[in-house]
């Protein structure tokens, strides 16, 4: 079953119960920068996503925060292109500061990874 781009749609990820499966059975794509995880369920139509940045890397949470936020709106960005359903997590792995405008890249790039 494959499921149309336009009937995906984006929720937050939230709770043990629901995280711990992504770490124990999940699929992992790279980037220079990002990485995700990601455990597809065709059998939904909701790509529940979550976004994390490492505190070793970043130690103020001023700046944790900033990036955060981006990866949502660069996940929110991609909503109407997305191609498969389930549960995934976004993790920033680089070292500086990104611009909005590589983390969309990055994004999508790390997306369309997963697709294919």
């Amino acid at each position: 079953m494959s499921l149309k781009k336009s009937e995906i749609s984006l929720i937050r990820l939230k709770g043990k119960s629901r995280i711990d499966p992504l770490f124990e059975s999940g699929t992992v794509y790279r980037t220079s920068s990002l990485m995700l995880r990601l455990l597809k369920d065709e059998k939904s139509n909701l790509l529940a996503a979550s976004v994390s940045v490492a505190k070793r890397n970043f130690g103020k949470a001023v700046h944790r925060n900033r990036i955060k936020r981006q990866l949502r709106i660069a996940i929110k960005s991609l909503e109407t292109s997305l191609s498969f359903s389930g549960i995934c997590m976004l993790v920033y792995t680089g070292k500086q500061m990104p611009q909005s405008s590589f983390l969309i890249e990055e994004t999508k790039r790390i997306f369309q990874k997963a697709s294919a």
